[in-house]
């Protein structure tokens, strides 16, 4: 299991239900599996959303990163004799081996894209502004709170998600200047 296998079942999903473009918001791994996705899919997707992603381990800060590689460490050692413990070893083999993404691989993205995070996120700042500049036609925003701004900041999240959704709304209508039968 891992984020591009994630990505690759998002296709599959969107393949069997005759999607053939999505808007994509994701969350902290969710966002590292719609930046995949948008990355090996390009067109496939309208607008991308990347709330708390992050390129690979490094981006991480050291002091929530060091948690997660113990945690790791331990959960494989133990995952041959306990399904808990191959399940725990999976889910935080996501944190310390993926995604893995080259920052030269953030410009196949052509969505318009939103990266946002939040001023005391888990993320490191200098990360997160390096995927926004790595992405063509990108915006970035950082919204007071932590990694979970989405839940603790809905209102202020909301409002930048919309704001930008609503700019997508207006650059597709058509505007006709004139007398059209002319």
């Amino acid at each position: 299991m891992d984020i591009r296998q994630f990505a690759e079942d998002l296709l599959g999903f969107m393949d069997d239900h005759r999607i053939a473009k999505a808007h994509l918001l994701g969350f902290s791994d969710g966002g590292n599996i719609a930046m995949i996705f948008a990355i090996k899919h390009p067109d496939r997707v309208n607008r991308l959303i990347l709330n708390g992603a992050n390129l690979n381990a490094g981006g991480v800060k050291r002091t929530v990163q060091i948690p997660i590689e113990v945690g790791y460490k331990m959960a494989k050692r133990f995952s041959d004799k306990s399904d808990s413990a191959k399940l725990n070893a999976e889910m935080l083999g996501l944190m310390v081996n993926d995604p893995d993404v080259a920052t030269s691989e953030l410009a196949k993205i052509r969505a318009k894209t939103l990266v946002v995070a939040g001023t005391k996120d888990m993320i490191k700042e200098e990360h997160t502004r390096m995927i926004a500049a790595g992405i063509p036609d990108s915006k970035l925003v950082f919204i007071k709170g932590n990694h979970f701004i989405a839940n603790k900041n809905a209102e202020e999240f909301n409002r930048v998600v919309l704001e930008f959704m609503l700019e997508a709304q207006s650059e597709s209508k058509v505007r006709v200047v004139g007398d059209a039968r002319e």
